[in-house]
């Protein structure tokens, strides 16, 4: 990989792998799905709306794949991940973590962070957000759009 890269958490590239969301909160009201922004935002050069995630995900899980090998077992230990945050219903960042250590004693090749390049472009197609959100709805009925110049700070 000769090209530049950004460094994430396993946790981060684990969630566009399993389609998960493992990210790690950073307060009361934050589910640290920026990070899943992040990642993604980058792999694709471009940046993601809400209803983009899936699609730039499947974009990017078969590189993540390509490049970091060591993370295909995760898909098949999916059930445990399960076990444990049936078991920690109320705090799932405890099941998480006790999975991932589970994944790193069974897989000592999985590291704690990844350094991530970008997917080649012709592997992402860019499309207008609200072009995309129009054609997954079938109509653009109800959608209000919100533009900088709209909103008093």
């Amino acid at each position: 990989m000769n090209q530049p890269t950004k460094t994430f958490p396993l946790r981060v590239v684990l969630a566009v792998v399993t389609k998960r969301l493992l990210t790690e909160s950073r307060g009361d009201r934050d589910n640290g799905i920026g990070d899943l922004y992040d990642i993604l935002g980058w792999m694709a050069n471009d940046s993601p709306c809400t209803h983009q995630l899936r699609r730039f995900g499947e974009e990017c899980k078969p590189w993540l794949l390509r490049w970091f090998p060591e993370l295909q077992p995760t898909l098949g230990s999916l059930w445990a991940l399960d076990e444990w945050l049936a078991r920690s219903p109320t705090c799932p960042d405890e099941g998480i973590k006790i999975w991932l250590a589970e994944l790193k004693m069974m897989f000592p090749e999985i590291r704690d962070e990844y350094d991530v390049p970008r997917i080649p472009q012709d592997d992402h197609e860019q499309k207008d957000p609200y072009d995309e959100l129009v054609a997954t709805r079938g109509t653009d009925e109800g959608i209000v759009l919100v533009t900088t110049e709209e909103i008093q700070l």
